[in-house]
């Protein structure tokens, strides 16, 4: 399979307690090779690494311990700190959403590694909340399915009608021509939302970039723009909510955190 490649997707989000809401949009996303990423935007029209473009992938935009060396080797730098062994020539694949004209929200990425023979070592979600703050959560384990899969809690305010003490239940397809991923929250043993990914394969091109700023226009902000209206549409319906300094005991290992975390508890 092709390292650097889209997925077009279809998303969708079914919240089942207290109330039921759903709904699902299309979009795309980037797969690409962290190592090849610096040399792809000298191939591909209408892309740029760390630079403004039509679509771009940033380093800012993704865990950042420091290392000056980029996305690659932050990420490595948090798996040894998370006492996960992975060998210096691993290959990195990270499935994102790319800015827009220098804009962009990454509400969840991915990033797949693997041995250089092939061999799957580990997958990394990185969650983003709209207070740009970020939380890693990496899934060590592939069930009978062939799925990656882990449940794990939350400590993270992602939205304001979800407790951050939750649990999140990931389960992720293999890269491949077609691709899933599944992240449900669990309030103990009651599942509360179920969030999806479907998408299919498609090669990454000058061309198919052009198409997709027409056929996804303004991605970025429609993606926070849904965010917003949804939750507009769930406190019109009085589904409780809970504020951000409410719940900081049960915010844990955030990135970037907001000014609200670092406010002594009272």
């Amino acid at each position: 399979m092709a390292l650097n490649l889209l997925y077009e997707c279809r998303v969708a989000h079914c919240r089942l307690k207290p109330k039921r809401h759903a709904f699902n949009y299309r979009v795309f996303m980037f797969c690409v090779d962290l190592d090849e990423l610096p040399l792809l935007g000298k191939k591909i029209f209408g892309f740029s690494h760390n630079r403004f473009n039509l679509y771009s992938i940033n380093d800012s935009d993704h865990v950042d311990l420091g290392n000056p060396d980029g996305i690659r080797a932050n990420l490595m730098d948090w798996l040894v700190s998370q006492e996960i062994a992975c060998p210096a020539d691993a290959r990195v694949q990270l499935v994102t959403f790319p800015r827009v004209l220098g804009y962009g929200f990454n509400p969840v990425s991915f990033y797949y590694v693997v041995s250089k023979s092939g061999e799957p070592i580990v997958v990394v979600a990185e969650v983003v909340n709209t207070f740009r703050e970020m939380k890693l959560y990496a899934i060590k384990t592939v069930d009978a399915n062939g799925l990656w899969h882990h449940r794990v809690a939350k400590n993270f305010y992602v939205s304001p009608f979800s407790d951050p003490g939750m649990e999140f239940d990931f389960r992720l397809g293999p890269l491949g021509d077609k691709w899933r991923v599944n992240i449900d929250d669990y309030a103990v043993d009651v599942r509360t939302l179920l969030s999806a990914v479907r998408g299919e394969r498609r090669q990454l091109t000058s061309a198919r970039l052009v198409w997709y700023a027409f056929k996804y226009p303004f991605l970025s902000l429609r993606i926070i723009g849904l965010i917003h209206w949804h939750a507009l549409l769930l406190w019109i319906r009085r589904v409780p909510f809970f504020r951000k300094s409410e719940r900081r005991e049960a915010q844990l290992d955030v990135m970037r955190p907001h000014s609200s975390l670092n406010q002594k508890l009272r």
